[in-house]
């Protein structure tokens, strides 16, 4: 997996020495869980335990702003969808919201996938974070569906996500 920088960001591979700031960053983070598949993190061994699944994916980065070496958020491939569309996944530590890094980061992305021979890439948001449909439209996403999936990972809870794609 490629490195990848941007004007303000540099997404790296994870690392073993990342799950303390992750777990002081975002994961610990109701805020932020409430938008994710996860329940907010427990302990930092919590994060551990979901880090080393990050460490073992083909596309999976530790988004760090440039000049710092500690990550504030986290993007990658998270799977094909119903739909058969590769989707990405990204989460965002709540200080750094609103500030466009995560679109910054879903460009970069969504170019790397491109580079490496993917044709479409999807991603999809809960419907209560429009937020984060926002940066998938600013990133040249078209939404094209909303369907009902399950909202936590080990729930039978049901959300409503809104879908988009692009292609290359």
């Amino acid at each position: 997996m490629n490195t990848l920088y941007t004007e303000r960001l540099v997404l790296r591979p994870f690392r073993e020495s990342d799950a303390a700031a992750m777990y002081r960053n975002w994961t610990w983070d109701e805020r932020v869980a409430r938008y994710c598949r996860w329940y907010p993190h427990k302990s930092v061994e919590d994060t551990q335990a979901y880090l080393s699944i990050c460490m073992k994916e083909e596309y999976c980065w530790a988004i760090t702003l440039k000049g710092t070496n500690e990550p504030v958020g986290s993007i990658d491939l998270v799977g094909v969808n119903s739909f058969g569309i590769p989707e990405i996944g990204y989460v965002l530590a709540h200080d750094y919201w609103g500030r466009g890094i995560m679109t910054e980061a879903v460009k970069a992305v969504i170019g790397e996938l491109f580079a490496n021979g993917f044709e479409v890439v999807g991603a999809c948001h809960a419907v209560g974070n429009p937020a984060s449909g926002r940066v998938m439209e600013k990133c040249g996403m078209k939404y094209f569906a909303t369907v009902t999936m399950q909202k936590k990972f080990g729930s039978d809870e049901k959300c409503e996500v809104r879908c988009y794609r692009i292609y290359k």
